[in-house]
């Protein structure tokens, strides 16, 4: 048994970086107070002109506004702090993020008495676009300072720095930085470790070792974290900035951390249940008004049957049969994953995937039980046991009801062959362990986001 009261040599750590947490507070308070001041400027300069009165600040429409502009953020992933990283992709989030809050807004002020005009929400867009880029090139400046970034000391053996470390480091520009790197095989890894916290003002130490660490290791990891140092797996570091599990980081540990099945929380579970029954009976009605002209189309376009069965597995291994519109030609050909711009795929059915409603009849599937509105997307079954066998923890995402939408199709999308496979299983590895009704309330909204820009293939 270690002796965990082993006296430390370090004194208290001060810290220089800005936690992630505190990072993504900063650029909510900035979008906050950018959208708040162009909100009131623009009513200003429109709508208090024509009530003929003095400057105002109109508190309700201000708070709707911001509560508008924060929930469209979410569902454009405008938090994720990866995207401060290149003016590119802040362009593409903030142009997102205001014209979906514009269309709510607009659709929000029509219902609600409240006399917004219109013309104070079209002089709103241009100020909020300016005002919100403006602070979060601004933050991107601040943040990307030196003795903002985390300083992290990395204990990671030799084979899993090669191996493992390139699938991190893409992702932590501007975040962390390395201070140091020690190998837990190392003779002396407890004595260097300490030294590099003390000398290099090491906010985080990360663990990159899969398997338990040497009693030396340990006593100088507990000596760190003793003295103020954060200590975490290279793993959690990896599903913090990018929301999805790093698999080869996976082991026992991992598996024990998930809930277990008989401690699900039935208050959820009926929750989500009752959310599925809602929507497949909305879906059936909407598939029955549909119907008759989708299945003229697919007809003259190219004759065959209207829908389309596969055998597909999916709560714990079980088979049930899964039905689509038809959307490629009758005998296209063997069973392959579908490609961009795929041959096989017909000119209705093209226009049925853009629109995704080639998947409306997988809702007599969630009537049934056998799916869920929000999972796993399932697999048929073939390519599962494929998948078995190159990708530990395959079978992992079988312990949750597959889905129409998912935790991996909304934030990475289509993905093909075993590669585009592993990724999809780390997102999918992620909503497993964190399923609750907030994520799928983002995942359904980030559904709807996708609907809208016709990103089916």
């Amino acid at each position: 048994m270690i002796d965990a009261s082993a006296p430390t040599t370090l004194a208290g750590v001060r810290h220089r970086g800005l936690p992630l947490a505190e990072r993504r507070l900063a650029l909510i308070g900035i979008d906050v107070v950018a959208v708040t001041a162009a909100f009131v400027i623009a009513f200003n300069l429109r709508t208090a002109e024509v009530r003929n009165a003095g400057f105002y600040v109109p508190r309700l429409g201000t708070l709707i506004a911001v509560a508008m502009f924060l929930a469209c953020a979410h569902m454009a992933d405008a938090y994720d702090l990866r995207t401060l990283s290149t003016v590119g992709a802040t362009l593409r989030v903030v142009g997102t993020t205001l014209a979906c809050s514009f269309a709510g807004l607009l659709g929000v002020f029509f219902i609600l008495p409240y006399r917004i005009t219109r013309p104070t929400l079209l002089l709103w867009l241009p100020l909020a676009a300016v005002l919100v880029l403006a602070g979060r090139l601004l933050c991107r400046q601040v943040l990307a300072a030196g003795h903002m970034v985390s300083r992290i000391a990395l204990v990671m053996p030799r084979p899993a720095l090669e191996d493992v470390w390139p699938e991190v480091s893409p992702h932590i520009g501007g975040l962390y930085r390395v201070a140091g790197v020690v190998d837990p095989a190392r003779a002396d890894c407890e004595e260097r470790l300490r030294s590099m916290v003390a000398t290099r003002h090491v906010d985080q130490i990360v663990l990159g070792v899969r398997d338990e660490i040497s009693r030396d290791l340990f006593r100088g990891v507990l000596g760190c974290h003793d003295a103020g140092v954060t200590v975490r797996s290279v793993a959690d570091l990896y599903e913090e900035i990018t929301g999805r599990m790093l698999l080869d980081q996976l082991g026992h540990t991992w598996l024990m951390s998930l809930p277990m099945r008989s401690e699900t929380s039935r208050l959820y579970s009926a929750f989500k249940r009752g959310v599925d029954l809602l929507t497949a009976a909305a879906g059936l009605a909407a598939l029955a008004v549909a119907l008759p002209l989708v299945t003229t189309l697919v007809v003259i376009d190219n004759p065959g049957p209207i829908f389309h069965r596969q055998t597909r597995v999916g709560k714990y291994g079980r088979s049930f049969t899964l039905y689509k519109l038809r959307t490629m030609r009758e005998g296209a050909g063997p069973r392959v994953w579908t490609e961009e711009g795929d041959r096989r795929i017909t000119r209705v059915g093209r226009l049925l995937r853009r629109l995704h409603l080639d998947e409306l009849p997988q809702v007599w599937s969630v009537l049934r039980g056998d799916m869920s509105l929000i999972g796993p997307r399932p697999e048929q079954p073939h390519y599962v046991e494929e998948l078995r066998q190159h990708i530990d923890f395959y079978n992992t995402r079988l312990t949750v009801r597959p889905g129409l939408t998912g935790w991996a199709q909304v934030s990475y999308g289509y993905g093909s062959g075993i590669e585009g496979t592993r990724v999809k299983l780390a997102y999918d590895l992620y909503y497993v362990k964190h399923q609750s009704v907030s994520l799928d309330l983002l995942i359904m909204a980030r559904t709807v986001l996708a609907v809208l820009r016709l990103g089916g293939r």
